[in-house]
């Protein structure tokens, strides 16, 4: 039987047993969240060569080559040498600038890091509250700001949602890993960028809109936002933006019209880049119109943004 050795306790498990729940059951208190491997708040670190590659699949070469895996993707088939991540000494120090209430149900957090954040804008970072509840979200802001926003959807009873609400400016938390595959290239200066988003996933999708106006992208832009009202938490700020710039155009429509909308999709360019952000059934719903418009594949990259269930919530 696999040995799962933790500092110096021991625990002899059945092979191919989840190491998550392995730990869990052992009495641990591991942070993690949607058990899918999308919120990467279940990540711990073991051995390079002992972690199956399963385990490390969805995360960058040089957290796999520093041994982060994420313990609901992965099954023990070995003896494990694991370690728990303590945000206080491997994070960053933030500390709250501000929050504001969006839509009764939608935080915009701003957080002040003690060091710069290297990342690209659309990115998702890892916020811990303590050693046991964190979750990711995406980067509202640009690389560089000085603060760091978020939009946060409060969730009744979740735990992140009302642990949030009671902190005030000036608290401090920790910040993570930043991982995630949306960003704007430069090398897409010349390329039409068509960005679809759904409920918060407008959060990294206006930031990727917002720095490619900044980069001076010669192409047109098209950002796009359903909701269910269909009423844009942001859109007078992104309608102003569009009135600012040419290139940029901006929609803000109902889930209702979510197909014949997708149906006027066009494509100015057989060189444009789609990005896609929402829920997984959003995401999922846009592959074959968009290939259906003309793009191939390797042109749309998109996250889904998957949430926990009270169930297996810490």
């Amino acid at each position: 039987m696999p040995e799962i050795r933790l500092g110096a306790e021991r625990l002899q498990v059945s092979e191919g047993v989840n190491l998550l729940q392995a730990l869990l059951d052992a009495g641990h208190t591991i942070a993690h969240s949607c058990r899918a491997g999308a919120c990467q708040a279940c990540m711990l670190k073991a051995r390079p060569d002992q972690i199956p590659p399963v385990a490390a699949a969805a995360l960058t070469n040089v957290m796999r080559d520093q041994g982060y895996l994420l313990s609901c993707q992965c099954p023990v088939l070995q003896d494990m040498d694991v370690e728990l991540i303590d945000p206080a000494t491997t994070g960053i120090p933030g500390s709250i600038h501000s929050t504001e209430l969006l839509e009764p149900d939608l935080l915009r957090l701003r957080i002040r890091p003690a060091r710069p954040v290297r990342h690209k804008a659309g990115q998702h970072v890892l916020i811990w509250l303590d050693a046991q509840l964190a979750r990711p979200y995406s980067l509202a802001s640009q690389p560089g700001a000085e603060l760091m926003e978020f939009h946060i959807r409060l969730r009744t009873n979740g735990r992140f949602s009302e642990a949030i609400k009671q902190l005030s400016p000036g608290a401090t938390l920790q910040l993570g890993q930043v991982a995630g595959g949306l960003g704007y290239d430069l090398d897409w200066h010349d390329r039409p960028l068509i960005l679809l988003a759904a409920g918060t996933g407008l959060a990294p999708l206006q930031a990727v809109a917002r720095h490619a106006l900044d980069q001076g992208h010669a192409a047109p832009i098209q950002l796009w936002h359903w909701s269910t009202q269909g009423k844009c938490y942001l859109g007078q700020e992104l309608q102003a933006l569009a009135d600012q710039h040419s290139s940029l155009s901006f929609q803000q429509r109902a889930l209702t019209t979510l197909e014949a909308d997708l149906g006027q999709l066009r494509l100015a360019s057989r060189t444009t880049m789609a990005l896609v952000c929402g829920s997984p059934d959003f995401t999922e719903r846009l592959r074959k119109p968009l290939f259906m418009a003309g793009l191939p594949g390797r042109q749309v990259i998109s996250e889904a943004f998957v949430s926990g269930t009270r169930p297996s919530a810490p």
